[in-house]
């Protein structure tokens, strides 16, 4: 064929070279192949896949599992099958036997002969063993079942830079055996990608007339079109694979379902669209796409069989006024100034006076005396912007932003600062310039933010995702032997994390100092989302947690190390003989003296911690759970006398999160809460020696496996319950143990120490950080909010 000689097609090796190995990572191909994973893990982020029924991981499983449990119509198939090989679907079971969607009758035996197949990896794309599992059998929507033989017609969408680049149907035949794929014989057929409509038939590499025995397909459109794009290119936002295959099927009621996804998609899909697949691919090379919305517009414009049209106006580039107030990110917060586009200047500008009122005129902005200039971060219409900008005195406009930093904006003249004009009034040279209010800037609603962003932070549950739901059956078998790294599953994610994100970028406050407060809540809240998609993800996942809560410096693990070694000799934990029933009296009793009647003494049967103070005047006693007095003596200052009477403390400020937990707030309560105990029993390396253990804990997880720390655990004289639990802090939200990764969080509780020990050295008052849950570093931002009061509750010792 003309066609095959043509320039623009892509081919295997150019595939693999050029978009595979470029694009996409191990780790994401890994998830790829991995269908069961890939789904749990899609399903968590808003897309929709079929029902899950049961998996089958070994023999003993296989020899365990109902049957009977299955619904009539299921599919069987392998988790790491690939080309269609292994899959049976079944449409219906009658007495003992299934029906297959073939017609073929299948025994108990028979499929029993096919999973023990299966787990022996004769389906494996890598042919080592394998898990079979059963999932909903997808019935046709008939706008498609109406031209395939018996089995599930789906839509394969390559995708690459978020932009859907070519797709097609492919409709199972006879030859095929009701499979989809067109190695067995299935058709493939092209899709007009701006109108989701049939376009050319192609049969073993061929273009044909017809359908085998259907007929010709004229006039077929794809339902569901525009939402089978977004799946797709949401896919890869969420998966990360660069360059990607999307396979979706239709539902008779329920509409588009993801099936698979595919890391080294087929090259199949050119010849049933008589298009090269490279020449798209190189057309795309340097869109800026953000946004799957943007990424399907993109597709659809450049891509349809429709009149070309000139892709500069979907380039990325956003749309500003010439006068627009932009953000200048400062340490100390953001500050939002007006601003003139200015392309006759080839350098942005910033006014003189306010980069000597903000104190940026130092090495910190990259200051240069000699040229008068310095780095600024700025946002522009939403965008970030890096840039070198001279310093000079200004009198309309705090920045005049040049050409260079202008290259990915259009200028629309008409264009407006929220339906107002900036001020025209010009400021004397020789007076100090102050931040220009700019009208029609609404203040922000604080009482109204507070509320959002507890609502969204709410929503997380962080500790609850983290907790393996197998943790009692992995601990069991753990404690067999000590020997075997734990392999934890967790529940699916209760929230979208893609409508959350959205919630938080609609959230604007400003530079006042509860604005910059409630800006360092969101971005932390931020990261949260981002640490729990990354569950199961050891090198994501533990870069998110660093990003979130850090990690122990090298001085600190060395401090911690040398601490353990001096104190390994004098230290034991001794066997508690108090039951958590009386623990429980004892501790009702102290709320009674500090007139916080509200709050009740929980038992709990899951939990990791033996105590900890939860929401709606709870506080929670693991079930089980043995004391000794000086155990809860502790508690009671840790638990209730710093976490509890600074939250009631913050229930008497004018914002909620003030009792809930501003940014960073768990370093100083933590840090507060042992130097409450240090200050309170003078035993400082008694009760330091768990909070120090952990560092070294969180330093050993990021490079070393559950069982490592384990051991290390033991080695400094920690008993293996608690050693136990040690691990399995600074290991949750890892599925595979044996890998290295850490969720950084305990760390927190030592540093936290070391901060308030120097803020007190600095003079810093204690009874300053009981006004509410804050980070002592931003006590100074906490104090200048207006009408913020002083705390009710103190521990009796102040």
């Amino acid at each position: 064929m003309l066609f095959l000689n043509d320039k623009g097609i892509l081919g295997l090796n150019s595939r693999s070279l050029e978009y595979i190995r470029p694009y996409n990572r191990k780790k994401t191909i890994k998830l790829a192949d991995n269908k069961i994973k890939t789904k749990k893990f899609l399903s968590a982020r808003g897309i929709p896949v079929p029902k899950l029924y049961g998996t089958i991981k070994n023999n003993q499983e296989l020899e365990k599992f109902d049957f009977n449990s299955l619904p009539n119509a299921i599919v069987l198939k392998p988790n790491y099958g690939f080309g269609g090989e292994g899959i049976i679907p079944i449409t219906a079971k009658r007495g003992d036997k299934w029906i297959t969607s073939s017609g073929k009758k299948l025994t108990k035996a028979d499929l029993v002969d096919h999973i023990k197949d299966i787990l022996d990896g004769r389906y494996s794309i890598s042919n080592v063993g394998d898990t079979a599992f059963f999932e909903q059998l997808i019935i046709s929507h008939d706008s498609l079942g109406n031209f395939s033989y018996k089995g599930l017609p789906d839509i394969r969408v390559v995708v690459h830079n978020l932009i859907p680049v070519m797709a097609m149907l492919r409709l199972p035949t006879e030859e095929s055996q009701g499979k989809a794929n067109l190695h067995l014989g299935a058709v493939g057929v092209g899709i007009d990608i701006a109108k989701g409509e049939a376009t050319y038939v192609s049969y073993k590499d061929k273009i044909i007339d017809e359908v085998p025995g259907v007929g010709p397909i004229k006039g077929l459109k794809i339902p569901f079109w525009d939402d089978i794009l977004m799946i797709s290119s949401n896919c890869q936002l969420i998966t990360n694979l660069g360059y990607m295959a999307v396979d979706i099927s239709i539902d008779k009621t329920t509409g588009p379902v993801l099936l698979e996804i595919n890391a080294r998609a087929g090259l199949g899909v050119q010849i049933a669209n008589l298009a090269p697949l490279k020449k798209r691919l190189r057309r795309i090379e340097g869109v800026k796409v953000t946004t799957p919305t943007k990424g399907v517009r993109i597709a659809k414009d450049m891509f349809g069989n429709v009149v070309e049209k000139e892709v500069q106006h979907i380039s990325g580039k956003s749309v500003i006024g010439i006068e627009e107030v932009v953000e200048v990110h400062l340490k100390e917060g953001t500050k939002r100034l007006p601003a003139k586009m200015d392309s006759s200047l080839e350098r942005t500008v910033i006014d003189e006076q306010f980069t000597i009122d903000n104190n940026l005129q130092n090495d910190d902005y990259g200051y240069d005396d000699e040229k008068s200039t310095l780095k600024l971060k700025l946002s522009i219409g939403g965008k970030r912007v890096q840039t070198v900008a001279d310093i000079e005195k200004l009198t309309d406009f705090s920045i005049l932003v040049g050409r260079r930093d202008l290259t990915n904006f259009f200028i629309d003249p008409s264009k407006k600062i929220q339906k107002a004009e900036l001020p025209k009034e010009r400021i004397a040279s020789n007076e100090p310039k102050k931040q220009t209010e700019v009208p029609g800037i609404t203040k922000p609603n604080f009482a109204e933010i507070d509320q959002k962003l507890i609502n969204i932070d709410e929503k997380l549950k962080l500790l609850f995702h983290l907790r393996p739901i197998n943790l009692e059956e992995q601990q069991k078998q753990f404690f067999e032997s000590f020997k075997i790294n734990p392999t934890f599953e967790y529940a699916e994610l209760k929230f979208d994390t893609f409508g959350l994100k959205k919630e938080l970028d609609q959230v604007n406050t400003d530079d006042s100092p509860l604005g910059i407060l409630f800006e360092k809540k969101k971005e932390e809240i931020l990261k949260k989302i981002n640490l729990l998609e990354y569950r199961g993800f050891p090198e994501d996942f533990t870069n998110a947690s660093i990003d979130l809560y850090g990690k122990p410096s090298p001085e600190l693990v060395e401090e911690a190390k040398a601490f353990l070694k001096q104190a390994e000799g004098n230290y034991s934990l001794p066997k508690g003989n108090i039951e958590v029933e009386e623990a429980k009296v004892t501790m009702d009793k102290v709320f009674e003296t500090y007139g916080l009647e509200n709050w009740k003494v929980k038992i709990k049967e899951t939990m990791v911690s033996d105590a900890i103070a939860g929401k709606n005047n709870r506080l929670f006693l693991r079930k089980g759970a043995q004391f000794t007095e000086g155990r809860i003596e502790n508690l009671i200052i840790h638990e209730i006398e710093t976490h509890i009477l600074t939250a009631e403390n913050g229930k008497a400020q004018d914002y909620e999160l003030f009792n809930r937990g501003l940014a960073n707030y768990l370093e100083t309560q933590e840090g507060l809460a042992i130097y409450n105990i240090v200050s309170q029993k003078q035993e400082e390396q008694k009760n330091l020696y768990i909070a120090i253990s952990l560092v070294v804990a969180v330093d050993l997880a990021l490079k070393h496996s559950f069982v490592e720390v384990f051991e290390a655990m033991l080695d400094y004289k920690i008993p293996p319950e608690r050693a136990w639990r040690t691990a399995l802090k600074v290991k949750r939200g890892l599925e595979d143990t044996s890998e290295p990764g850490a969720f950084t969080k305990d760390f927190l509780y030592f540093k936290g120490y070391k901060q308030i020990q120097e803020f007190v050295a600095r003079g810093g008052q204690i009874k300053d950080l009981y006004r509410g849950k804050f980070n002592a570093d931003d006590l100074d931002l906490v104090l200048k909010i207006p009408k913020i009061k002083e705390s009710k509750y103190y521990p009796k010792w102040l």
